[in-house]
């Protein structure tokens, strides 16, 4: 099987990140989808919202590219990680604009009443944004692998890292070195909530537990000592060919 190279990065040029990635380790931009053309006018204009500040702003500027480039998957993409970021109210803080904040349902479930839960499953794997780009993706799968990737590298590194929760620290002071270990029982948890949701389809549970488990590892500097004797112990399996070198 011949292996493609991975697409150099549109703001700065860089190669070598993961084949696959959803956007570059490097600058954040988002990468090309592979076989597909973006139009250099269409990258111009999601480049400059990639560089804006204000989520308004970087929607402004995404809906004139969705105008003048209709039918264009890295645009419809450029939206659907923006999530309702332009929606916020500067007044008060809520996190559910954050498009990876749908996660939350699975590390946190009791805090969600039953119709709020179906409707962070249903827009995590059928919002209409998703079905739009699902609609111009060359290759259906890859895109969910790469919008799972994505989604689950920004939780983890937001809800879970970014935490003082899980992270806990001295003083105020975060313990950095201890992410592997304080980070384990969180995801764990998130990965047997995702295992057991029945009400997910079983491609996109799939998908979302392999890719969570990647961002761990991304995280973590691919560490799995800690995280797998505890998927182990509730009985959940560690993704083929993943995480078994930093065992001891």
């Amino acid at each position: 099987m011949t292996q493609t190279t991975p697409a150099a990065c549109p703001r700065c040029g860089r190669t070598g990140g993961p084949q696959g990635a959803a956007f570059c380790p490097y600058c954040g931009a988002a990468l090309p989808t592979p076989g597909l053309h973006t139009p250099s006018g269409a990258r111009r204009l999601i480049d400059a919202a990639q560089a804006q500040t204000d989520p308004k702003k970087k929607f402004a500027l995404l809906a004139q590219a969705q105008r003048e480039y209709p039918d264009c998957l890295a645009v419809e993409e450029a939206l659907l990680y923006l999530g309702r970021l332009h929606e916020r109210d500067p007044r008060k803080l809520d996190f559910s604009v954050i498009k990876c904040y749908l996660l939350h349902v699975y590390l946190t479930p009791e805090d969600f009443d039953e119709a709020t839960a179906q409707g962070m499953r249903s827009e995590l794997v059928d919002g209409e944004q998703l079905r739009r780009c699902l609609a111009l993706a060359p290759d259906e799968d890859a895109f969910l692998r790469r919008y799972f990737a994505r989604l689950s590298a920004e939780f983890v590194r937001l809800f879970l890292r970014g935490s003082n929760r899980y992270m806990n620290g001295f003083f105020g002071i975060r313990l950095e070195g201890r992410a592997a270990r304080n980070l384990a029982a969180p995801t764990a948890r998130m990965l047997g909530n995702i295992l057991r949701d029945a009400r997910l389809p079983r491609r996109e549970r799939g998908m979302l537990y392999e890719a969570l488990y990647r961002a761990y590892l991304s995280e973590v500097g691919g560490d799995a000592q800690w995280l797998n004797p505890l998927l182990a112990q509730s009985g959940c399996p560690v993704p083929e060919g993943l995480g078994r070198e930093a065992e001891p």
